[in-house]
């Protein structure tokens, strides 16, 4: 089913919806959707509407796209919430990780900034990327897009937790072991150069748990993604301990 992302007004369920830009474009004349086709409209952060087109011909035409909206839910988002704190990998690989990011579950990712940092992505860089979490959300039926964040040094990223539970991801340190009682898990993923001792040693003292993720060395975008895969899974399955 084909997926649109939308934020502005909603109408009620018997109503219409009108879309027109890209979104309405790619729809009309990429996707081709005829009137009676179904599809699912949603605003990335839990509303989801099920819709049937209207009369596709004269919408490619005005480059307008009419839905009927057939049904209106509200999903809840993915728990626990995993809260990614990554350096930026380079070139083209951080929009791979935030493509795996999204399909893996994750709620968000923040661009760390530490000693051995190489990158730090620029206002434009990081708005591309949102449109890539947007993107991303169309293709693998998230009903909340991945957030987003601005770049933040090692000690904000301790410090403005909100109770979460924090993890340091790191090599030589134990199997990751989850907190059963966490409703928010933080990872903290260092660049490439891994971490200083002097960062590991502030993230312990500061409530972080140090923890491995596999048996090989990961680049950041693979770290990041298989991290927050196996906080998910490891939560879903309750293992504790």
């Amino acid at each position: 089913m084909h997926r649109i992302h939308w934020q502005g007004a909603w109408p009620d369920v018997g109503q219409t919806l009108a879309i027109d830009g890209d979104e309405a474009s790619h729809a009309l004349r990429a996707k081709r959707l005829r009137a009676g086709e179904r599809v699912e409209v949603f605003d990335g952060a839990g509303r989801v509407a099920a819709c049937e087109v209207q009369d596709s011909e004269s919408g490619r035409r005005a480059g307008t796209l009419v839905l009927r909206v057939l049904g209106l839910a509200r999903r809840e988002p993915v728990r626990p919430r995993v809260e990614v704190f990554a350096a930026t990998p380079k070139g083209g690989r951080v929009d791979e990780m935030v493509e795996g990011l999204s399909e893996a579950g994750a709620a968000s990712w923040t661009p760390l900034v530490t000693a051995r940092t190489v990158v730090e992505p620029r206002a434009a860089k990081l708005d591309r990327l949102r449109r890539i979490a947007v993107e991303s959300a169309k293709q693998c039926g998230r009903a909340w897009v991945l957030e987003i964040g601005r770049e933040c040094g090692l000690a904000g990223a301790l410090a403005e937790n909100r109770g979460a539970a924090v993890v340091l991801a790191d090599g030589p340190a134990p199997p990751y072991r989850p907190d059963s009682g966490a409703d928010t898990v933080r990872l903290l993923i260092g660049p490439e150069g891994g971490w200083t001792d002097d960062e590991r040693r502030d993230a312990l003292r500061a409530g972080a748990v140090a923890a491995s993720f596999g048996p090989h060395a990961m680049r950041i975008e693979t770290a990041a993604v298989v991290a927050a895969a196996v906080v998910l899974d490891r939560h879903r399955d309750g293992a504790g301990g």
